[in-house]
């Protein structure tokens, strides 16, 4: 059985009176890495510095580990690695300086434990070389390192990928997984790149105007789609399935359509037909997360 990693329950932020986040709650557990999905405002930032205790909830509850970021908050943190708003490195440094000045702050952290992270974000080649010299890639990977050394159970990520090309952000997300797998890490993950999110996660929460407006697996998420029906009919097969199955379903161009679990799709067919509808055609389109994402966040305006 999984043990749970983190635990976001009820929380609420005001500054200044104004309410930021609005009462979210949002789990993780053992070996998952979730997808923090958001508009700019939408609360990720604020939410990510209270889970790592840069800032207090107004209420609500967050564990690490089952222990409390607010009475609990050196045990809390003894679990956490982060790589939040870019690595903090000293660039006139090696690499392998930086994560040798950063281990001799922390307790039991042997050279063969700093060898392993570097061997893990893949900078054995060049973790002797100072730092200036480094990519945007590097610096990521390196900052990944550091957040790695001290072999935390939860690593928070906030846009661990910005500046990077497309093969950079391949293998940074290949060295996600990898660490999950051989691991068994958990991670939070806050992204602009939500193609990067579908391909890397294994649950979502999505936020706006501080609000969780869903939390789910990836697998069910893609598991909806578009559906198209023409029917001889559509106005009585739109008011039949809004009825029986709660459906929302618009008609556009003469076509019913609307978002259904494709799973649904056999049953729905096989009631318009009992009901006395002719099914002309039926056409699927499965949304990305992507779309999906935009489809939730369209109706939720930031204020």
């Amino acid at each position: 059985m999984m043990s749970r990693v983190l635990k976001v329950n009820n929380v609420t932020k005001y500054i200044e009176k104004k309410e930021i986040i609005k009462g979210i709650s949002f789990n993780i557990e053992e070996g998952e890495i979730l997808g923090f999905l958001g508009p700019n405002g939408a609360g990720k930032s604020t939410t990510l510095r209270m889970i790592v205790g840069l800032s207090k909830p107004s209420s609500g509850t967050i564990e690490i580990c089952g222990a409390s970021i607010s009475t609990q908050y050196i045990k809390a943190m003894e679990n956490v690695g982060c790589l939040i708003e870019g690595p903090d490195l000293y660039n006139f440094a090696t690499g392998m300086k930086n994560l040798e000045m950063l281990s001799a702050m922390s307790k039991n952290i042997s050279k063969e434990d700093i060898l392993e992270v570097v061997r893990l974000v893949g900078l054995e080649n060049r973790i002797n070389d100072k730092v200036s010299t480094y990519s945007m890639g590097m610096r990521q990977r390196l900052g990944l390192a550091q957040a790695l050394i001290h072999k935390p159970k939860l690593l928070i990520l906030d846009e661990p990928t910005n500046g990077f090309d497309p093969q950079g952000i391949f293998e940074f997300r290949e060295i996600i997984k990898d660490l999950v797998r051989h691991k068994n890490i958990s991670v939070l993950i806050s992204s602009h790149l939500i193609s990067e999110i579908q391909l890397m996660c294994d649950k979502v929460s999505i936020i706006n105007d501080g609000l969780i407006i869903k939390n789910a697996k990836v697998s069910d998420l893609l598991s909806s789609g578009t559906i198209y029906w023409v029917l001889d009919d559509p106005l009585k097969g739109q008011t039949l399935l809004k009825e029986k199955y709660k459906a929302d379903l618009k008609i556009e161009n003469n076509e019913l359509m609307g978002n259904i679990d494709l799973e649904k799709i056999e049953e729905m067919n096989k009631y318009l037909i009992d009901e006395g509808i002719k099914l002309k055609y039926v056409g699927i389109k499965s949304l990305t997360l992507e779309e999906l994402f935009l489809n939730l966040t369209e109706h939720h305006h930031i204020t």
